[in-house]
């Protein structure tokens, strides 16, 4: 061969390879890059949660970015839709947190949160948005929180009220729940609050009056306290919320009804009712399309065993019941206590009955609730969680139900221990200082007293993170309480020719019997366990209803003491075992599902060999 040409054919030969080896390194850098990118974009989805920012309430359209932004980052877990409209036009957010990989939503047993039932109680609806974030950032990290999410589903209303909430952020209105007038308040003539001087807060107005029952602290100014009999002599005054006065005649004042004094609470249906009657008064929903909405969501997840309302204030966790005439099954009052006495250790709040906190007072009077439908009718358990006590933070010790400090029945020490905690923890603002105004009405006038709103509906914005911060530890454990199904074994003996025995046996691991509650279970309202076979085509089903009803499991909420024999359940009541006979040859599959529908739907398959 001539060497030109050899030399040629060399080279060609090595520049070939040369160039092979380059495209090669040049491919696994791109790989390694791709994959190092990937690998940082996954790592730093974690990160990249979008903030809950504590030092200020989200108004409607920020909720709605931050929750899209939620869903958009962890669309593995997170679901989120409208579940209606309000008559404003803002959607009702409704988000569902369980990992879609382990099983439909529907299919596990499931916890339900809502906020902001109330307009004012702002700081339950970021302890339900500080829920969702806990979760959302735990999962994968938090062994407790990535259990919930595998094996139970989260459902989270956090904004019940967006009409009312949004008019109250931006106008500092006080709304009960919505904007819409009352047919009781529309016509009448009375004084209603107003922020009439404009520095964007509600608080009060006093006035002399030679027979005003009010007078000034003799050592504090700043509180006014009841004008006592013998008090004949002194500068006395009057004391009115601040606001406006319709109709007025120079003398006489009444305080007309709220114009916004609609409560969603008293809109659910009414507990004294199995069949679940929804109109609680002439209006109906007329006026409360989201409390429509929600009870329609309510009523289609049956899956849901456990619900909590965070509303504030107070400091406590309610319980039912609500109304003196109602019954609890003594294993229900167990759990109540037992779940609500983990609420209280972690976040310091009392756990009552709603009743004890009436404290014996108009108990004539029924009370429809949200919690006593849920329990009463559906045999969920359902708790309502009043955040903040600022008379605890102050050290106040209130003996009694709250509901009597708040109604008066109180020392006038402790009005001046609350005052001084104000003035030291929160630099004054808690208190607005009297200062005059010219009323249109009533002339002369000094503006002041307690910012109920702001600091007793609401805590302090650098206190929220540690108030919420616990409650959302006991939501975890609250969903962790579920009932669930588990398949404990499934296997197939062949016990002839072509011929198999088909063994399931069936467990709840969760710590709630299957039904959840007592009172469902009286109520017939709950379904039983069932398992469920079906074959191949080449299998045949020799012995054995293809579905059997297993009753229902225990859990362990009965297993409370081995100190003595009352104290505990022996035995396994929480597993049961079915038997199928079934022909044909060996490598048909079989498949087996057990549901119920509090404890969850969990499917296995067998090959027969």
């Amino acid at each position: 061969m001539n060497f030109f040409i050899y030399l040629s054919f060399d080279r060609r030969r090595v520049l070939r390879s040369v160039g092979l080896l380059l495209l090669a390194g040049l491919v696994l850098f791109l790989s390694c890059s791709c994959s190092s990118r990937s690998g940082d974009r996954e790592a730093g989805q974690k990160e990249q949660l979008p903030a809950l920012s504590f030092d200020h309430i989200p108004d409607y359209e920020e909720l709605t970015r931050l929750l899209h932004n939620w869903a958009a980052s962890r669309p593995e877990i997170m679901d989120l839709h409208s579940i209606g409209q309000t008559p404003g036009g803002r959607n009702l957010w409704w988000v569902t947190i369980t990992n879609k990989r382990t099983g439909s939503a529907g299919e596990k047993p499931a916890l339900m949160v809502d906020g902001n039932m109330h307009a004012l109680e702002w700081i339950g609806g970021m302890a339900a948005l500080n829920f969702i974030r806990r979760l959302l950032e735990g999962y994968g990290r938090d062994a407790l929180v990535t259990k919930l999410v595998d094996t139970r589903t989260v459902y989270v209303l956090s904004r019940v009220s967006p009409d009312g909430v949004e008019m109250a952020l931006k106008e500092k209105k006080i709304i009960r729940s919505a904007l819409r007038i009352s047919s009781e308040s529309a016509d009448e003539n009375g004084l209603y609050m107003k922020d009439i001087d404009g520095d964007g807060r509600i608080v009060f107005m006093r006035y002399k009056d030679r027979n005003g029952p009010w007078k000034p602290h003799p050592s504090e100014g700043r509180l006014m306290v009841s004008r006592l009999p013998q008090d004949l002599d002194g500068e006395f005054w009057r004391v009115l919320p601040e606001g406006l006065i319709d109709g007025f005649d120079g003398e006489n004042i009444k305080v007309r009804p709220a114009l916004e004094g609609i409560d969603f609470g008293v809109f659910f249906p009414d507990d004294r009712f199995l069949d679940e009657v929804e109109q609680q008064n002439e209006a109906g929903y007329e006026l409360v399309p989201e409390v429509l909405a929600y009870v329609r969501e309510l009523k289609a997840r049956p899956n849901i065993f456990a619900h909590v309302t965070c509303h504030s204030f107070g400091g406590a966790i309610l319980m039912p019941p609500v109304n003196e005439e109602e019954k609890m099954p003594s294993a229900d009052r167990a759990v109540y206590d037992f779940l609500a006495g983990k609420a209280s250790d972690l976040t310091g709040y009392e756990a009552i009955t709603y009743l004890s906190l009436r404290g014996g007072q108009n108990l004539d009077k029924h009370i429809s609730t949200e919690i006593g439908w849920l329990y009463n009718v559906r045999g969920i358990f359902s708790f309502v969680t009043e955040f903040w006590n600022p008379l605890k933070a102050a050290g106040i010790t209130v003996k009694g139900p709250m509901s009597l400090w708040l109604g008066g029945f109180h020392p006038v020490e402790d009005e001046l221990k609350l005052l001084g905690w104000n003035d030291q923890e929160l630099g004054g603002q808690m208190f607005v200082r009297w200062h005059p105004f010219d009323h249109p009405q009533l002339g002369k006038v000094e503006i002041g007293g307690w910012d109920l709103v702001n600091y007793f509906y609401n805590v302090p914005p650098e206190k929220v993170e540690k108030e919420i911060a616990p409650h959302a530890d006991w939501l975890i454990l609250l969903g962790l309480s579920s009932p669930r199904l588990e398949i404990g074994a499934l296997t197939a003996k062949n016990i002839g020719q072509d011929r198999w025995q088909v063994r399931l046996v069936v467990e709840n691991s969760g710590w709630l019997p299957t039904y959840g509650s007592q009172k469902v279970l009286d109520n017939n309202k709950v379904d039983e366990v069932s398992a469920e076979i079906e074959l191949d085509s080449n299998l045949k089903l020799t012995g054995g209803p293809s579905q059997q009803k297993l009753g229902h499991l225990s859990g362990r909420s009965q297993q409370r003491s081995t100190a003595t024999w009352w104290g505990y359940e022996p035995g396994t009541a929480d597993r049961a075992v079915v038997v199928w006979n079934v022909s044909g040859p060996a490598g048909g599959r079989v498949n087996v599902t057990v549901r119920q529908s509090r404890a969850g739907t969990v499917r296995k398959e067998l090959i027969l060999n």
